[in-house]
């Protein structure tokens, strides 16, 4: 076996680890207003969806009706500057926007602003108050766009202490830091640190989960559930999380950039508007329903090990793993479902495929699944 082929071609390894529950009832909202192409954070608040822009726009939230998609309102924070603003979350009483997007990572200006529930609700221009801050473990700001471990597009409000979850370009991982969620400025404390092999992009908390979501580098969309926190610990990571791939529902080439929990195990995520090789995608906002949000877990899950090789390959795949296969599913970059073999072999025989990248996914008898890329020469 040639691992070390493996090793490079084989980009995407992940796990679905729930036996008995999934994502479902995945399906298309609405498209989003025209004013947010680059919509970043969404929050449902009072039975309306907030979101903003990443970047490029004035100082502006918007309120769209939940039923029909429409703009409602534009809310300015005046005493604001909208340089990337990239995440939006909530306590009981504040809202709070995350300028922290930072793709050189080179920013010393990044800030979250805080504003009063009660202002959103009843006014169109507020007034925030500032929280800024900056990471105890960065020394070098050398601009290096898109290679740097520094960005962030995600984060999450608990008691006292805002967590920014990073998209890390280098390494494809995200650090969890902290920070208090008073009008300072403070120096974010890393906390936790996860292989999510993707660039996480946005967060939402419910029901003592947490939800992330993402896209990998072929721009494809993924979930990252983590309902076993551990006690007493900012370590969220500490224990296992499980992360699903929206292949089959978005395919290929989507930039999904927020998320909110609606209640009743339902979320909605969104999608920017992107030029994908000419072809416009267009911004959306999604709904699905996870159960495993419903109910409390205290599972500990074990990854299920999988080699594919030669990869890549002209003819045949072989796969080598530590479970029973029940089914493989094989998709192109579109999206499309090209080959699906109930009980396979220890061997796929792609000969008669196109050139090109294609996802396979793999089904087990206990239940967990598991995707990767496969490149056909």
């Amino acid at each position: 076996m040639n691992y070390k082929t493996a090793i490079i071609f084989v980009i995407v390894s992940i796990y679905w680890l729930s036996l008995n529950a999934q994502i479902t009832n995945f399906k298309e909202k609405f498209e989003l207003p025209a004013q947010v192409s680059e919509t970043s954070g969404l929050l449902l608040f009072k039975g309306k969806i907030l979101t903003h822009n990443d970047s490029g726009d004035a100082a502006n939230l918007y309120e769209i009706d939940s039923l029909t998609g429409n703009l409602l309102r534009t809310i300015t924070i005046q005493n604001a500057n909208h340089v990337d603003w990239e995440d939006i979350a909530e306590d009981d009483t504040h809202i709070y926007i995350g300028d922290f997007g930072n793709n050189n990572g080179n920013r010393t200006d990044l800030k979250i602003y805080k504003i009063l529930k009660s202002d959103v609700e009843t006014k169109n221009s507020i007034s925030a108050e500032q929280i800024t801050f900056s990471y105890e473990d960065q020394t070098d700001f050398t601009s290096k766009p898109n290679n740097n471990n520094f960005d962030a597009e995600a984060m999450i409000v608990l008691d006292d202490f805002i967590f920014i979850f990073t998209k890390n370009w280098v390494d494809l991982t995200t650090n969890v830091y902290k920070i208090p969620k008073t009008a300072n400025t403070h120096s974010a404390t890393k906390v936790s640190n996860a292989n999510v092999q993707g660039l996480v992009t946005g967060a939402t908390f419910y029901n003592n989960t947490i939800m992330l979501c993402g896209y990998d580098t072929s721009g494809i969309a993924f979930l990252v559930l983590i309902n076993n926190l551990p006690e007493n610990s900012d370590d969220f990571f500490k224990n296992d999380f499980e992360k699903y791939f929206l292949i089959s529902e978005l395919g290929f080439g989507n930039q999904v950039e927020g998320i909110t929990a609606i209640g009743n195990e339902k979320f909605y995520i969104s999608r920017e508007a992107v030029n994908n090789n000419g072809t416009i995608i267009s911004q959306k906002l999604f709904q699905f329903t996870d159960s495993r949000t419903g109910t409390l877990s205290t599972k500990q899950y074990k990854e299920t090990l999988v080699d594919i090789y030669p990869n890549p390959t002209k003819n045949v795949i072989k796969i080598q793993s530590s479970d029973y296969i029940k089914e493989t599913s094989l998709y192109s970059i579109l999206g499309k479902n090209v080959m699906k073999v109930y009980r396979p072999k220890k061997e796929l025989d792609i000969s008669n495929l196109q050139k090109g990248v294609y996802l396979l996914k793999i089904t087990f008898d206990n239940g967990s699944q598991v995707t990767r890329k496969v490149i056909k020469l």
